[in-house]
Protein backbone atom coordinates (compact mmCIF):
# COMPACT_ATOMS: atom_id res chain seq x y z
CA UNK A 1 0.00 0.00 0.00
CA UNK A 2 1.23 3.50 -0.81
CA UNK A 3 0.31 6.75 0.96
CA UNK A 4 -1.07 9.49 -1.29
CA UNK A 5 -1.86 12.87 0.27
CA UNK A 6 -4.95 14.76 -0.85
CA UNK A 7 -5.32 18.44 -1.87
CA UNK A 8 -2.05 20.34 -1.19
CA UNK A 9 -0.94 18.21 1.76
CA UNK A 10 2.71 17.22 2.17
CA UNK A 11 4.06 14.03 3.77
CA UNK A 12 7.69 13.97 4.81
CA UNK A 13 10.28 11.53 6.13
CA UNK A 14 13.70 11.92 7.73
CA UNK A 15 12.66 14.61 10.20
CA UNK A 16 15.75 16.11 11.79
CA UNK A 17 15.18 16.31 15.54
CA UNK A 18 18.61 15.92 17.13
CA UNK A 19 21.05 18.54 18.31
CA UNK A 20 22.96 19.88 15.32
CA UNK A 21 26.33 21.53 14.82
CA UNK A 22 27.12 23.69 11.80
CA UNK A 23 30.47 23.36 10.05
CA UNK A 24 31.39 26.67 11.68
CA UNK A 25 30.89 25.09 15.12
CA UNK A 26 27.56 26.65 16.11
CA UNK A 27 25.37 24.22 18.04
CA UNK A 28 21.64 24.30 17.33
CA UNK A 29 20.02 22.65 20.33
CA UNK A 30 17.08 20.32 19.90
CA UNK A 31 14.04 21.62 21.71
CA UNK A 32 12.09 18.37 21.75
CA UNK A 33 10.63 17.82 25.20
CA UNK A 34 11.68 21.25 26.48
CA UNK A 35 10.16 24.71 26.54
CA UNK A 36 13.36 26.31 25.25
CA UNK A 37 13.76 27.93 21.87
CA UNK A 38 12.00 27.66 18.56
CA UNK A 39 13.94 25.87 15.84
CA UNK A 40 12.96 25.12 12.22
CA UNK A 41 13.81 21.61 11.02
CA UNK A 42 14.69 19.89 7.73
CA UNK A 43 12.53 17.10 6.30
CA UNK A 44 12.66 15.12 3.08
CA UNK A 45 9.41 15.11 1.14
CA UNK A 46 7.95 11.63 0.60
CA UNK A 47 4.71 12.53 -1.20
CA UNK A 48 2.58 15.55 -2.10
CA UNK A 49 -1.07 16.01 -2.93
CA UNK A 50 -2.20 16.83 -6.48
CA UNK A 51 -2.80 20.52 -5.70
CA UNK A 52 0.74 21.09 -4.32
CA UNK A 53 2.54 23.22 -6.90
CA UNK A 54 5.83 24.14 -5.18
CA UNK A 55 7.16 20.97 -3.60
CA UNK A 56 7.98 17.55 -5.07
CA UNK A 57 8.91 14.15 -3.60
CA UNK A 58 12.63 13.85 -2.96
CA UNK A 59 13.13 17.55 -2.14
CA UNK A 60 14.43 18.68 1.24
CA UNK A 61 12.34 21.36 2.94
CA UNK A 62 13.12 23.66 5.89
CA UNK A 63 9.96 23.99 8.00
CA UNK A 64 8.99 26.56 10.64
CA UNK A 65 8.94 25.25 14.19
CA UNK A 66 5.75 23.40 15.04
CA UNK A 67 4.35 23.36 11.50
CA UNK A 68 4.33 19.55 11.39
CA UNK A 69 2.39 16.77 13.07
CA UNK A 70 3.82 14.55 15.81
CA UNK A 71 4.44 11.91 13.18
CA UNK A 72 3.18 8.41 12.57
CA UNK A 73 4.72 5.13 11.47
CA UNK A 74 3.57 3.45 8.27
CA UNK A 75 5.26 0.28 6.98
CA UNK A 76 8.28 0.82 9.27
CA UNK A 77 8.92 4.42 8.11
CA UNK A 78 8.13 7.50 10.22
CA UNK A 79 6.11 10.21 8.42
CA UNK A 80 5.13 13.75 9.34
CA UNK A 81 2.43 15.85 7.73
CA UNK A 82 3.84 19.32 7.04
CA UNK A 83 1.89 22.56 6.82
CA UNK A 84 2.66 23.82 3.29
CA UNK A 85 2.42 27.42 4.57
CA UNK A 86 5.18 26.70 7.13
CA UNK A 87 7.77 25.67 4.54
CA UNK A 88 10.54 28.30 4.48
CA UNK A 89 12.93 26.91 1.86
CA UNK A 90 13.38 23.86 -0.37
CA UNK A 91 16.35 22.18 -2.01
CA UNK A 92 17.02 19.14 -4.14
CA UNK A 93 20.29 18.67 -2.23
CA UNK A 94 20.40 17.11 1.21
CA UNK A 95 21.44 19.77 3.74
CA UNK A 96 25.18 19.45 4.34
CA UNK A 97 25.72 22.34 6.75
CA UNK A 98 24.75 20.37 9.83
CA UNK A 99 26.12 17.33 11.62
CA UNK A 100 23.90 15.38 13.97
CA UNK A 101 25.65 15.18 17.33
CA UNK A 102 23.22 12.66 18.71
CA UNK A 103 20.39 13.42 21.05
CA UNK A 104 17.53 11.46 19.57
CA UNK A 105 17.18 7.68 19.62
CA UNK A 106 19.43 5.91 17.16
CA UNK A 107 21.75 8.87 16.57
CA UNK A 108 25.50 8.45 16.79
CA UNK A 109 27.46 10.75 19.04
CA UNK A 110 30.63 12.38 17.70
CA UNK A 111 33.77 12.24 19.83
CA UNK A 112 35.10 15.66 20.75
Amino acid sequence: MKLKPIRDNVLAIKGDFGDMETQAGLIIKSNIGTSEGITPRWFQIAAVGPEQKHLEPGMWVYVEHGRWTEGFTFEEEKYWQLDPNGCLAASWDEPQNTINIGVHEGAQKLDR
